[in-house]
């Protein structure tokens, strides 16, 4: 199945705006009306809001005791301090667990914590604290074990610390189905206590514990300079698991990643240095887009395909030369990453084209052989391209494991009901999900989804996409080009402005640039006006550029900082001029 015919037959259409209100917004904060119709598109309406939005700042930060357990937490952990006890810190082998870690770590060392930790592996232990990590803990004599960015559901990992005498605090943001007695649980959307910071990731959650602990060590009062300015340094590191853990970026989550790129951008660590010259990334223009598909998914490739601790250690490090020795192993990693990922989606297209799974409703992909480190992204892929719930899963003889996606208004939540039957374990959210099961049960697992006729069942009509608004070629400039980046940083429920621009004519022909020559550089004109254009990934769509007659684009509108400042064009779609 091509890109095209996987998503050029699902319609464009603008979002709703009301545009007295935009109007008004416009006026009373005197606002650009092009920012000001985007703002109403994203609910903000007053100019209070409009204010918190464009500059968002570090006062607007809820207090950390807003969050439940937290000051609980903090007294155990100075207790442990203060007594000359080991706190031992267990992660996660994501972007966010090994961020918020190294958040965490870097506090604790600051405040004289002795520590141990330890990240798990996604191939042999999967998620979670389990009881076999804990009784290391135990050996290594530890008085008190942390969790980042998990730990909430563990209950067995969470009993057999008590037995041991250790102390645990979980930190946390993900679903909670039981709260143990006696383990503080610092968590921002407890079903019990939910707090007004629901929405942060495990990073910012850990950020929040460390902010709580530096104004507790302070007695309470102002940090002194040096804490304040770790505090800033830290945003770096939760900047990057609030925007690869791909949680809204309103609120607070904005505020972090805000000033989380500002850090980012003046560090001084030699692995983050080193890794964003492996990235090529300009650090004057650093956006949430570069942590998103560049630090990230390197970061992310040694949990995938590595070790995890690689990337920990690369953020933590002061070794320039071990710094660049991590950063060059990520990116072989992530090239590797990469390779390995395209081959299962080919398999899976392959399985698709073939007509071995049903033309609608929930799809089981499954195959001794494939890599588990990559299945997530797989079924991400192939969900978003087919519209439709997508479970990968990896067979290892007896056993088969793997993740599960799908898509805003297809929640795969509601099939585990249906499929817990079937399965040894099976967990997740909405979007996301991981399951553990027999091979031998695979064949029922599909023949059960098949039979299902719930609310996952596809639609016969192809799903809508939205752009924002539509342009005239004419307004297309350096200047709108700025005032649109006042709304970054761009992600989840704030995504990059995306415009209708009719009548353009291509310039010229098209060249395919990049490694593999995957993508699509062209110029476009109007009017004697000359737009340079870039379309990533869509090389086999070049020739649709090149027909003649007008065209119609949907694009992202930016800046190219290459030799000087000029507008250009992302390219998202092209529709026939009529459309």
């Amino acid at each position: 199945m091509s890109s095209r015919e996987a998503t050029s037959i699902r319609p464009w259409h603008p979002l709703e705006l009301d545009e007295e209100q935009a109007a008004a917004l416009a006026k009373d904060a005197d606002l650009n009306p092009l920012i000001a119709r985007l703002l109403v598109q994203r609910g903000i309406t007053t100019t209070e809001d409009a204010r918190a939005f464009l500059d968002p700042r570090m006062l607007d930060l809820l207090q950390p005791d807003e969050i439940p357990d937290i000051d609980v937490a903090v007294e155990m952990i100075l207790a442990v301090r203060d007594a000359g006890g080991t706190i031992a810190v267990f992660g996660d082998y994501d972007v966010d667990g090994i961020s918020g870690t190294a958040v965490l770590l870097e506090m604790l060392h600051h405040l004289g914590v002795e520590t141990v930790h330890r990240l798990p592996d996604r191939v042999s232990e999967g998620y979670g604290l389990h009881p076999q990590v804990v009784d290391g803990f135990a050996e290594a004599q530890v008085d008190l074990i942390i969790t980042v960015d998990g730990g909430s559901n563990d209950h067995e990992a969470l009993l057999q610390a008590q037995q041991l005498g250790i102390e645990v605090i979980v930190t946390d943001h993900h679903p909670v189905h039981q709260i143990i007695e006696g383990v503080p649980l610092v968590h921002p959307d407890r079903p019990d206590r939910p707090s007004l910071s629901r929405g942060l990731c495990g990073a910012g959650v850990a950020y929040k514990l460390c902010w709580a602990l530096a104004r507790e060590d302070a007695g309470g009062e102002k940090v002194n300079d040096r804490t304040r300015d770790l505090l800033v340094e830290l945003l770096a590191f939760t900047s990057l698991g609030t925007v690869a853990d791909v949680v809204p970026l309103v609120g607070e989550n904005r505020i972090i990643v805000k000033q989380g790129l500002r850090a980012l951008s003046a560090t001084r660590r030699p692995g983050l240095e080193a890794l964003m010259e492996v990235c090529r990334i300009d650090r004057q223009q650093l956006g949430a887009i570069d942590i998103g598909f560049r630090i990230g998914p390197h970061l992310n490739a040694a949990g995938r395909i590595g070790n995890a601790e690689d990337a920990l250690e690369l953020l933590l490090t002061d070794d320039p030369q071990r710094g660049q020795q991590l950063a060059q192993k990520l990116s072989t990693l992530n090239q590797q990453r990469k390779e390995i990922e395209s081959q299962v989606v080919e398999d899976c297209r392959q399985e698709l084209e073939e007509g071995q799974h049903p033309q609608q409703g929930p799809v089981v992909f499954a195959r001794q052989g494939w890599h588990p480190g990559v299945v997530g992204i797989v079924a991400s892929r192939i969900s978003e391209q087919i519209h439709r719930p997508v479970w990968i899963l990896c067979i290892e003889g007896d056993v088969a494991r793997g993740s599960g996606r799908s898509i805003p208004g297809l929640p795969l939540s509601d099939l585990y009901t249906v499929m817990r039957p079937l399965v040894q374990r099976i967990g997740g959210h909405a979007a996301a999900g991981g399951l553990t099961m027999d091979s031998d049960r695979i064949d029922a697992l599909r023949e059960t989804l098949a039979q299902y006729q719930g609310s996952l069942v596809a639609s016969s009509d192809p799903p809508v996409r939205h752009y924002d608004l539509e342009l005239k070629p004419a307004e297309l400039n350096l200047a709108l080009a700025d005032e649109v980046e006042r709304l970054a940083p761009f992600g989840q429920a704030n995504s990059q402005p995306l415009f209708k621009i009719s009548g353009l004519r291509t310039e010229g022909t098209p060249r395919l640039v990049g490694r593999g020559e995957e993508h699509v550089q062209v110029t476009l004109g109007c009017d004697g006006s000359r737009i340079p254009a870039i379309w990533f990934r869509s090389a086999g769509r070049a020739r649709e550029l090149t027909a003649g007659g007008e065209l119609t684009v949907l694009a992202h509108v930016g800046v190219n900082q290459f030799r000087g400042r000029h507008l250009q064009l992302q390219i998202i779609d092209l529709l026939p001029a009529s459309r």
